[in-house]
């Protein structure tokens, strides 16, 4: 019992893979880091969840490790799959079907290249569970009615034909919502919406930790206890 409370719920949020430098951004983080934070997790005795997983639970309890990733970076495929294939564990990644086969707004080159749609369906059939990132990454608290629901809905529309399975959870772009956006959410059919910062748990505004792109086992380490200190 006492070694379970020393293992925080760490729900994670990740965005692409690729070299630190030219990562203005910081949205990336390189393989091997996230080898080693993963590694870590496995050597504290973390379980590890999908979103899907969460709620068949009902919310992440301590010893729990859910691994999040936003914007659709085709190194999702081309790298993650793999790893996560050799170390046994799953991930959710959140997509915005808008922008399948586009370059990311922030990360230039191929570091930036987002899934195409055939890659999307590949890293579904690789086992990797996919969520919506809203239709085209807009901040949905800007949009009016309804561009709101047609982003969530279209969104949870194309994942669903792409994995042929319900599509129950969502990232919001950003982070960034309010109470209109949880309750168009909730009326397009998701279950389970992820911000982006640590907080209190709430299924349609569910807190998660910014994984640290710029260090490995260490930094997470780090970061896990003072999200634990926080109360997160």
């Amino acid at each position: 019992m006492i070694d379970r409370l020393l293992r925080p719920p760490a729900v994670l949020a990740y965005h692409g893979v690729g070299p630190a430098v030219g990562d203005d951004a910081r949205v990336l983080i390189t393989l091997d880091r996230l080898e080693s934070q993963i590694r870590y997790l496995k050597h504290r005795g973390y379980r590890f969840l999908t979103a899907e997983g969460i709620l068949e639970e009902g919310a992440p309890g301590n010893g729990i490790a859910v691994l999040t990733f936003d914007d659709g970076f085709r190194s999702w495929l081309t790298d993650v799959a793999p790893l996560f294939g050799r170390l046994g564990v799953r991930g959710t990644f959140y997509v915005s079907p808008g922008l399948f086969g586009k370059q990311h707004w922030r990360v230039p080159g191929d570091a930036g290249r987002l899934l195409g749609e055939d890659e999307a369906r590949a890293l579904a059939a690789d086992g990797m569970e996919l969520g919506s990132h809203a239709l085209s990454h807009p901040d949905l608290r800007l949009l009016d009615g309804r561009e709101l629901a047609f982003e969530l809905r279209e969104s949870k529309a194309a994942v669903e034909q792409l994995t042929g399975r319900p599509c129950r959870t969502l990232s919001y772009p950003y982070g960034l919502y309010d109470e209109r956006v949880t309750e168009a959410a909730a009326e397009a059919g998701y279950e389970l919406a992820f911000a982006w910062l640590p907080g209190p748990w709430r299924p349609l505004a569910a807190p998660r930790v910014p994984a640290p792109p710029r260090h490995g086992a260490l930094g997470l380490a780090l970061k896990l206890a003072a999200n634990r200190r926080r109360g997160g």
